[in-house]
């Protein structure tokens, strides 16, 4: 039992480490849906910078961050679902 707990706390230690590297690959995608957001519903989107106020450019970079923050969301959650199970197992 007390070798189930070992592993279970290395793994947990792992899952944090993967969940701290899966928030840093979310952070762009996350400044592109904010710029894109601004773009879109800003007064003046060129004020920020010029390119801002291309639709295409905007639609196609909101079409590649919004599907990245997804999966980074989906692995985030499937992540913190297994790591609730192994403090579960921790605390026993």
């Amino acid at each position: 039992m007390d070798l189930e707990k070992q592993q279970a706390k290395e793994r947990l230690k792992v899952l944090e480490k993967k969940m701290k590297f899966l928030g840093l690959y979310d952070a762009p995608a996350m400044l592109v849906i904010g710029l894109g957001l601004f773009s879109k519903f800003g007064h003046d989107p060129a004020s920020l910078h010029p390119l801002l106020a291309d639709t295409n450019l905007v639609n196609g970079a909101l079409a590649i961050a919004v599907p990245w923050a997804l999966i980074c969301a989906y692995k985030s959650v499937k992540l913190s679902l297994e790591a609730h199970k192994l403090k579960k197992l921790v605390s026993l």
